[in-house]
Parts: structure tokens; C-alpha cells; sequence
């Protein structure tokens, strides 16, 4: 076979060639032709930025949840029952209605004795000598130290003297652990985890998840806002409604006129959508005049109003 042969192409097969050139060169210079006669529309990221924001606020506040989780359990590991180690230095005294100074001055940790105060401030007292150990983090060493010094008598002498008959003492005279926790009044907004877990089965946990839930609210207003702290449910919840006392005077409030994305988005209540809807209002009509102006927003029906107003404010 001749070289010449391997170059020579039929009248078609040179036709087929040619076109497929032209086929290159076209795909080869399409995209700038396209350039210069389309003007592409620049693209609007903003919902694209609202997601990142919001992403990265949500993400803000899972961290700030987080270390403050971590503060609550230090505290809670140094506010533990006292153990042996602790030294108290105590002095002749009657334990009702001894005020909280002195208490501290015996050497009890403050907690311990907010937990005297909230059994005092329910209605309870001291009759005996043994009645001390009923407070809730007082150990055994604890009262060990403190027994020869309570003017008090001693509920286990006057049984054995006949004086008091022991049914009547374990029956009458004991108060039923029961009755106790129904006479616990605990501040749901001021209470700390030392004192929420005296609650009927709220243990470490749930102390420090009421908390961290309070502090993202801003506060409780009633207390079926505890359904919402994850593992809550409405059985526990009725175990301890009775124990609980709400002063809203502390509410914590978002300034509508004051406040970025981030800010609303970040109350559990707000999601990114009315968020963006309020910043929208303010934008396009000035400063709010009254909360209920958020009404404006074609997304706060009345039951979203409801819940989030009493968090909102106009500012002084």
C-alpha cells in the first residue's frame, strides 16, 4: 500500500472532516460569543447567607448551651454533699429559724444552706435533734459534727425513755418524706441546679437542662414551658408542678429595634424566616412602634404572637 493512500479520503469522507471542524470551532468559541451577547443577571445570595448565618448562629448558641453545661457541672461537682474532709466549727444553737449567717458561720457551704432556707420557707421545722438530717444535702459526717451542739431533744432519748411512744414518733411526729416535697416551693427563674435538683426526679441532667433552656428563653413564663426541655413529659412534669413558683418580673426581652438576625434567631421561638420577615418590617417602615406591630408579618399568626411577645420589647 502506497503512503499516498493513507491520506486519500473520498469526496464524503472530506465533507464529514470539514464539518467536524466547523464543529470544533463552534463549541471552541461558543462561550465567548455567548458572553458577549448575553448579559448574564447577577444572583441574589442572600437566602443562601441567611442560611449560613443562621447556621453559624445556631451553631453559636449549641456552643454557648454547651460551656454553659460545662459551668453548671463544675458547679454541681463543688456544691456536692460534703464529704468527711469538711471541717465545721459549730456552736450551741437552735436550727429554726437560725439565720442563714450563722449557718454559714458553723462552716456549711451557702447551698446547703439555701436548702435549710427552702425547707423553712415551706413550712418546715425542727423538733428534734434527728430532724436536721432530713435536709437534703446534709451527710451523715455532716451531722455527726453538728448533733452535740443542736439545743434540741433527741427524738431517739425520749423513745427510749417511754416518753415518746415509737409508733407515734415514726408516725405522728415524723413528717412523711412526702409531705415534705409538697410543702417545697422552688423560683423556676432564680432557682440554680443545686436547688432544682430537690425536685422529685429531677436529677443533675434535667437541673442543668431546665437552666439551659431558661437561659436561651430568657426566662419561663408558665410552667408547661418545661414540656419543651428535651426528656421532660407531662407525667413528670405534673409530679412537680406544685412545687413550682414563676416570678416573670426578670424576663429577659430581645429590643425589636436593636436587635441583628442573630439575635432574634436565636430565641427558640424565632426561626430564621421571621427573623428575616421582622428585620424586613423595620427596614422598610422605620422603628417599631409597639410589639404589636410584628403582626405586620404575614407569619406571626396569633398563636406565634402568644408566644413570642412577652420576649419582645421596643426598648425605653
Amino acid at each position: 500500500m502506497a503512503w499516498k493512500e493513507l491520506f486519500y479520503f473520498s469526496k464524503g469522507e472530506r465533507n464529514g472532516i470539514l464539518l467536524l471542524l466547523v464543529l470544533i470551532i463552534v463549541v471552541l468559541f461558543s462561550p465567548a460569543v455567548y458572553r458577549y451577547f448575553a448579559k448574564p443577571e447577577p444572583h441574589d445570595f442572600s437566602a443562601f447567607e441567611a442560611s449560613v448565618a443562621d447556621f453559624e448562629a445556631r451553631l453559636e448558641a449549641m456552643r454557648a448551651a454547651a460551656e454553659a453545661e460545662r459551668q453548671e457541672r463544675r458547679t454541681f461537682t463543688r456544691e456536692a454533699p460534703v464529704s468527711a474532709s469538711l471541717r465545721l466549727t459549730p456552736f450551741p444553737f437552735d436550727p429554726n429559724q437560725l439565720p442563714a449567717a450563722e449557718w454559714e458561720r458553723m462552716g456549711l457551704p451557702a447551698h446547703v444552706v439555701r436548702s435549710i432556707k427552702n425547707f423553712e420557707n415551706a413550712g418546715g421545722s425542727f423538733r428534734y435533734k434527728e430532724d436536721v438530717k432530713r435536709i437534703y444535702l446534709i451527710s451523715d459526717e455532716m451531722y455527726a459534727q453538728l448533733e452535740p451542739f443542736i439545743e434540741l431533744p433527741s427524738r431517739d432519748a425520749r423513745e427510749a425513755s417511754g416518753e415518746l411512744p415509737a409508733s407515734l414518733s415514726r408516725f405522728a411526729e415524723r413528717p412523711d418524706p412526702a409531705e415534705i416535697r409538697a410543702l417545697l416551693r422552688i423560683n423556676l427563674n432564680a432557682a440554680d441546679t443545686t436547688e432544682l435538683i430537690q425536685l422529685y426526679g429531677i436529677g443533675p441532667a434535667f437541673s442543668r437542662r431546665i437552666a439551659s433552656y431558661r437561659e436561651l428563653l430568657g426566662g419561663y413564663r408558665h410552667t408547661d414551658q418545661l414540656l419543651e426541655v428535651f426528656g421532660m413529659d407531662s407525667t413528670r412534669l405534673e409530679g412537680i408542678r406544685q412545687n413550682l413558683v414563676i416570678d416573670t418580673t426578670g424576663i429577659r426581652k430581645i429590643n425589636l429595634n436593636q436587635a441583628e438576625w442573630a439575635d432574634l434567631v436565636r430565641h427558640p421561638y424565632i426561626d430564621r424566616n421571621i427573623a428575616n420577615s421582622l428585620i424586613a418590617i423595620r427596614n422598610q417602615h422605620g422603628p417599631f412602634q409597639s410589639v404589636a406591630d410584628i403582626r405586620r408579618s404575614q407569619l406571626v399568626n396569633d398563636e406565634i404572637f402568644q408566644k413570642i411577645a412577652p420576649y419582645l420589647s421596643i426598648g425605653d
